[in-house]
């Protein structure tokens, strides 16, 4: 159960382990160590039998088999509850080892921040391409508005032409009004002489509405334009704000997927070789001559 749980967690530190690991083991890893450290010559300086091209190669000496036997020396473990990656290099001579782990460490340190990188490039990039041409876009909306106002002469057509439709409609009830009173005196009294003073007011508000009538198109053409300018910008601007939006969920992103390498412990430099346990295969081989004899004797 401990180990499902520690395995289930979902912060990718052990995909992080894993993908280092598979990048130490790589081609591309091997190549930018190989020149540096010249591995052809440390890997070469071996016994007769383990070293680089020598009898377990079958005498090879090219760059698959240097790679092989580059991998074949550096051992990479992956501790899975803790995902802690152990990085071990086995060399003919301790400076040659520390110097390959080292070299290894730092390029492996850089393969994951350039990984990182490009991974935040990759989520951010293209919500910030969005965002600069909305923000172009609606700088370009607020001077297209403003050139129309100075060009009109008005700040905003649309109330103008809001405005101009309530007079039209009260003037039309204000002449059927006295268009009534002036019906209802002629037939009371023809010659009433405020008759006439209905007729000259009835004149007066169709002068009116034939001038606001004149107006009106032209003012519902301007109010239309600056309509369509008006919904662009408030579009863009409601694009512009989602853009924003999508910008802090992809950093939100990016920083969740990153993969965080911390060093727990420097390559170390011990002057007492490890391997290859000479005599432990001296003793081994012998016991077995020995059985071999006595079963043969």
């Amino acid at each position: 159960m401990t180990s499902l749980l520690s395995g289930g967690s979902s912060d990718g530190s052990e995909q992080g382990a894993y993908i280092l690991t598979n990048h130490i083991q790589s081609w591309e890893a091997f190549r930018k160590v190989e020149q540096p450290l010249d591995l052809a010559r440390n890997f070469a300086a071996g016994d007769f039998v383990g070293r680089y091209g020598g009898l377990l190669s079958f005498f090879r000496k090219d760059d698959v088999s240097l790679w092989n036997y580059y991998k074949k020396s550096v051992d990479v473990d992956v501790e899975q509850k803790g995902s802690i990656v152990s990085l071990s290099v086995d060399g003919h001579s301790p400076a040659f080892a520390v110097a390959l782990a080292r070299a290894i460490l730092h390029e492996s340190i850089a393969h994951m921040d350039e990984m990182n990188r490009q991974q935040e490039q990759d989520y951010v990039s293209s919500s910030l391409e969005r965002r600069i041409e909305l923000q172009k876009a609606l700088q370009n909306d607020e001077r297209d508005i403003a050139n129309y106002r100075a060009r009109i002469g008005n700040y905003d057509p649309k109330e103008l032409y809001l405005s101009n439709l309530s007079l039209l409609n009260s003037l039309t009830l204000k002449e059927a009004d006295l268009r009534s009173q002036y019906n209802a005196v002629i037939k009371a009294t023809p010659n009433n002489p405020a008759a006439q003073n209905l007729s000259a007011a009835i004149g007066s508000v169709q002068g009116q509405i034939g001038a606001t009538k004149r107006d009106f198109a032209g003012i519902a053409r301007n109010a239309a334009h600056y309509e369509n300018l008006v919904v662009r910008r408030d579009n863009n601007a409601t694009l512009l704000n989602q853009a924003n939006l999508a910008v802090q969920e992809a950093q939100v992103t990016a920083m969740k997927n990153k993969f965080y390498l911390n060093v727990i412990s420097r390559p170390s430099e011990p002057q007492t070789p490890e391997l290859p346990h000479r005599l432990r295969w001296i003793g081994g081989i012998l016991l077995v001559t020995l059985i071999l004899w006595g079963l043969l004797r």
